[in-house]
């Protein structure tokens, strides 16, 4: 812990065991809200001893401790670079003509989730720690389910005070919708079991809170929101603007379906070749900019755009280029994915985009990102799976830009309560109550 008690300003009062399966190495969005409150904890008197897998490498050490699970034997079998230790942590292993089998094993055993398989190691690296440290409460933060699967056997192993975090809605919005009557059944079982363990629930959108107060009265008091945010000091020192040469510019940074399995932007190219259809000049008024990994069906999609100018594949970048991209843009792109329902969850990219200070083109549903983007008056939205209507914002945006009347109307002191600091003091907030009460 004392790289992060170096951090702090504060003395450390507490150590706290924090559960949370993503976290670097892995690379993905999922990350950043655990590894940021871990990070800033100390600043308010916590020490996290964060808990996570081994699987995408990284050593333990008295801050992080990585629990095997057998999906590393996995990547190890059908991973020729996780073998050579050369694969990338975001990188996905494919099992070849093992596939449907692995398809299968989600779908109808391996439940409520693949790292079900990491829980019965990390419980037992878990009570390590709590012998070790005597931590003074718990903190885990879903996705994975399995993660808050491990809360739950940790409170009542333990008796510590418990915040369950969930930076999505599990049952209500959840990240497979198509999942058997049965399996839905038995995850709002143990999602009530959770919820009503819990000593605090945080969500991420007041939405999710709603929902979660709504099905489970008995916790509603103990029902918190914390959204998701950013670290401005990320963005420090990035003074990029975009290119003077009279295009509208719409950069997307991040990938797809790689991020979720239903998020496309089939319908969104759909949208651009309609308007090259009816006018090649388009080629020279609008330039899409896609930074990140593309699986190979979106290649195959962007191909004849790519090819008429009209979008750029520049593949993964680093951080830092990224969000220089970003600055580079008139026009930031979300893409969410159809729901049936109001989404409840935020992708972690719209807080981060918001930091950019550009307009945000949303493609959603109803829900919290196109509420969000009305309340904030940060730009445009359509639906994600409607051609039409993305075709109709492209040239409302393109009209908006010529008359130099397409910006982003949040002030930079409104942007202050999305703060990553200011977010992990209201985390620490939960942990001073619960303390202060035992």
């Amino acid at each position: 812990m004392e790289k992060f008690c170096r951090r702090a300003n504060t003395a450390i009062r507490h150590t706290l065991l924090f559960i949370a399966y993503h976290y670097p190495p892995i690379r993905s969005s999922g990350t950043e809200r655990a590894l940021h409150f871990a990070r800033r904890l100390p600043e308010f008197g916590y020490a996290p001893v964060v808990l996570t897998t081994a699987a995408f490498g990284g050593a333990s050490d008295t801050q992080v401790q990585r629990a095997w699970e057998p999906l590393k034997l996995y990547r190890q079998l059908w991973n020729r670079e996780a073998r050579a230790g050369t694969a990338p942590s975001d990188w996905r292993t494919d099992p070849g003509p093992l596939r449907g089998l692995v398809r299968l094993a989600r779908r109808w055993a391996l439940f409520p989730d693949l790292q079900i398989t990491w829980v019965p190691f990390a419980l037992q690296r878990a009570l390590q720690v709590v012998e070790r440290d005597a931590p003074a409460a718990l903190y885990s933060t879903y996705p994975p389910a399995s993660a808050h699967l491990l809360g739950l056997l940790l409170k009542r192993r333990t008796g510590l005070p418990w915040v369950a975090d969930f930076r999505d809605a599990w049952t209500t919005d959840p990240l497979e919708p198509d999942l058997p009557a049965w399996r839905q059944a038995l995850e709002r079982q143990l999602e009530q079991a959770v919820v009503e363990a819990a000593d605090v629930v945080v969500a991420a959108t007041e939405l999710s809170a709603e929902y979660l107060i709504k099905r489970y009265a008995r916790a509603a008091s103990r029902v918190r929101v914390i959204t998701n945010g950013f670290d401005p000091e990320e963005f420090s020192g990035i003074q990029a603007a975009p290119p003077a040469d009279g295009l509208l510019r719409l950069v997307h940074t991040g990938s797809f379906s790689y991020s979720h399995p239903q998020r496309s932007p089939q319908p969104l190219f759909m949208a651009l070749e309609a308007l090259l259809a009816e006018d090649r000049a388009w080629a020279g008024r609008l330039r899409l900019v896609l930074a990140g990994s593309l699986s190979p069906a979106e290649h195959l999609g962007a191909a004849a755009l790519e090819a008429a100018g009209m979008v750029e594949c520049l593949g993964s970048l680093e951080r830092r280029q990224a969000l220089e991209l970003q600055q580079q843009a008139h026009l930031l792109l979300l893409v969410d994915h159809p729901r049936p329902w109001p989404a409840s969850n935020v992708p972690g990219k719209f807080y981060e985009y918001l930091a950019a200070r550009r307009p945000i083109l949303a493609l959603c549903g109803p829900g919290m990102v196109a509420e969000l983007t009305r309340r904030l008056g940060i730009g445009l939205h359509a639906p994600p799976d409607d051609a039409g209507a993305i075709r109709q914002v492209l040239v409302e945006a393109w009209e908006r830009f010529g008359r130099d009347q397409l910006h982003s109307a949040v002030a930079a002191e409104e942007l202050t309560r999305f703060h990553r600091r200011e977010l992990t003091g209201q985390l620490a907030r939960c942990f001073d109550s619960l303390l202060a009460t035992r």
